[in-house]
């Protein structure tokens, strides 16, 4: 009996050694608010006392249990920064006031030349000193995959801020949100001095919400940010790299970002902001037989899909490959003889996991994926259920696809049920009104006052906050409770040996 209650009380306390410190860690998923700026701060490549508030978000020596470290990126392990962040009604503003004695800009060699970079394969700004920084549109959550959804980019903004060896600003997009494709990010106002007396380096932004790729702004509102500094002359002989949140330096996962919560003016309410993509074709006039029907908007094509969202897919492969885990995606072909007709072949939930269609041969098919997570009175929750309700064979009519040009969409673009075993085929009043309560979010973005502008993207839902927060929390319930019979435990070996 002895042994036992040994053996018990020891794996107690090695379990609570390994549950508890994981709902603790600083570097992951931080949590950090931006205050209304009182007063707007000046682009100028100097943070003048009380521009950003009376004190940075954070500084690297005081704040290290927020940073991933480690000689794998930090040769100097001699120099220090600070980080500043806060909004207003119209832009987000962040600086970085970089203590180093070490500054090199890219070499004319690596320039483009006309200094104006928007494809990211042609810069390598990162073996230098620079600041690199990404945005996720919605909450982060660490192992959700909704924003990191390909090794190397995702749907999300990174970007890079440096200056040239020759003393030129440099500012490089190397992925866009799926909502911001046609995002510039040399229309920002951003200011990076160098000040060799004093062995400083200060990079400042000042970014339009309506160009941020972000999906939303106001007081309240919530999206991810995670950065690295670099103060080296060049990464291959010399490391200079330290990285706020284990998202950039190595291996990409923007899910593992802070989480960046707007706070300081209630006036300010929570506004949903306009994708940055190219301007949608002209609007055309809903087919007749759309009318009264369940209508599915489609947000975008052949690309990742995103919370809340639903995406069209020209070839059926790409679902696979295009972060589809949390969607429900149905396998169309054309209904022969019947031009803008698609019939249901399958159908597909991800609930989490990576899938493919069964269908081997998709030649001349299209498919169509709807984000399937989120709760009740979410966004894409009418649209959800509609698409539940499909089954194989069911018929669906598509407007505002033009194939030639399919990465653009009309405003107003759309699969629309013709026939269902759900009952949505009739076209009468009495028909439209079975179906109003399943269609009333979607169908009034593309009805007979048709929507002009593709519906924007929203942040991660709860339910990705349940996979980065309920998780954590039952591995300390699971912990309280081995803490609780280790002690129990203890307490009868006590009264045995007595």
């Amino acid at each position: 009996m002895k042994k036992i209650l040994a053996f018990l009380l020891a794996t107690t306390l090695l379990c609570a050694m390994f549950v508890l410190p994981s709902a603790a860690a600083d570097n992951i998923n931080y949590e950090e608010e931006f205050e209304f700026a009182k007063r707007a701060p000046s682009i100028d490549g100097v943070v003048k006392p009380g521009e950003y508030g009376v004190t940075p978000i954070h500084r690297y020596s005081e704040s290290k249990s927020q940073f991933t470290q480690g000689d794998d990126h930090d040769d100097y392990n001699n120099w220090d920064f600070s980080f500043y962040g806060v909004w207003d009604k119209d832009y987000v503003y962040m600086a970085w006031v970089v203590e180093s004695a070490v500054h090199a800009g890219m070499p004319e060699e690596d320039q483009n030349a006309d200094g104006v970079y928007d494809d990211a394969d042609t810069v390598y700004m990162w073996p230098y000193s620079c600041v690199q920084f990404i945005f996720t549109p919605g909450k982060p959550a660490s192992g959700s995959g909704r924003f990191q959804t390909s090794a190397w980019s995702g749907d999300y903004l990174e970007v890079g801020l440096g200056l040239s060896a020759d003393g030129n600003q440099i500012r490089v997009p190397w992925s866009k949100p799926n909502n911001a494709t046609a995002l510039n990010v040399n229309d920002w106002d951003a200011a990076i001095v160098r000040d060799d007396a004093n062995k400083t380096t200060t990079y400042e932004v000042r970014i339009p919400w309506s160009k941020s790729g972000l999906t939303e702004a106001g007081n309240g509102a919530q999206f991810g940010l995670t950065y690295a500094v670099a103060a080296q002359e060049h990464y291959d002989t010399k490391k200079g790299m330290i990285e706020w949140q284990d998202a950039i330096l190595g291996t990409k996962n923007a899910d593992n970002a802070a989480v960046i919560t707007l706070t300081g003016n209630e006036d300010i309410q929570i506004e949903q902001i306009a994708p940055v993509n190219p301007d949608a074709k002209e609007e055309g006039e809903l087919p007749a037989e759309a009318e009264g029907k369940v209508q599915l908007v489609i947000d975008g094509v052949n690309t990742s899909i995103t919370s809340e969202k639903a995406y069209l897919y020209t070839d059926p492969a790409k679902v696979a490959s295009n972060n589809n885990n949390w969607a429900t995606s149905i396998l169309l072909a054309p209904v022969e003889g019947q031009e803008g007709q698609y019939t249901i072949v399958e159908k597909q939930t991800g609930n989490g996991e990576a899938f493919s269609f069964t269908t081997e041969d998709t030649t001349g098919m299209i498919a169509f994926s709807v984000h399937s997570a989120g709760e009740d009175g979410s966004e894409g929750k009418a649209r959800r259920d509609a698409v539940d309700a499909l089954v194989e064979g069911d018929i669906l009519g598509l407007f505002g696809v033009d194939f030639d040009k399919a990465d653009t969409l009309y405003s107003n673009s759309m699969f629309y049920v013709i026939s269902s075993s759900a009952g949505e085929e009739s076209t009468d009043e009495s028909s439209e009104e079975e179906s109003s309560e399943a269609s009333s979010e979607v169908s009034s973005e593309a009805s007979s006052e048709v929507s002009s502008t593709v519906e924007s993207s929203v942040g991660i839902t709860s339910d990705a906050e349940d996979e980065g927060g309920l998780g954590a929390w039952l591995w300390v319930i699971i912990g309280g409770a081995v803490v609780v019979l280790g002690a129990v435990a203890a307490i009868v070996l006590k009264k045995k040996k007595a």
